[in-house]
């Protein structure tokens, strides 16, 4: 039974998660901000990423940088395999997530601790799920 101190603790862990993130995401977006345009082209170049991408990563409220973190981990999924970091597969993971109109709907699942089966709305769901497998 979940006690309204649960409840409490609860939504104060969520909100504190989510200034975190807004935090981390207004402070890399101001790094962005003050690279030259070589700096950025460089930047670019290292993640493998077209000018094209930018917009995506500071889009406002939830992002890949946040979401996709936490649904990889409910499929079991270390971000940091061989397998997930090479090959581009993580920075397919993240154009996918980056471009999916389901973030309001996947912070909303992803702060009840879900299971994998409630995640199918995922677009990346089957590759996580394969990831995970391994």
């Amino acid at each position: 039974m979940t006690t309204l101190r649960d409840g409490i603790n609860a939504t104060a862990e969520r909100l504190a998660h989510t200034m975190a993130g807004a935090w981390r995401r207004g402070r890399q977006h101001r790094e962005w901000l003050g690279l030259d345009e070589a700096g950025r082209e460089s930047r670019l170049r290292d993640l493998g990423l077209a000018r094209i991408d930018v917009p995506l990563f500071w889009s406002e409220g939830s992002s890949a940088s946040d979401l996709l973190p936490r649904m990889m981990a409910v499929y079991g999924v270390d971000e940091m395999t061989p397998l997930v970091v090479g090959n581009g597969v993580k920075r397919d993971l993240e154009r996918v997530c980056t471009l999916c109109p389901q973030k309001a709907r996947c912070a909303r699942v992803l702060d009840d601790a879900p299971e994998p089966e409630t995640c199918g709305f995922c677009p990346n769901a089957s590759t996580l799920e394969a990831l995970g497998s391994h």
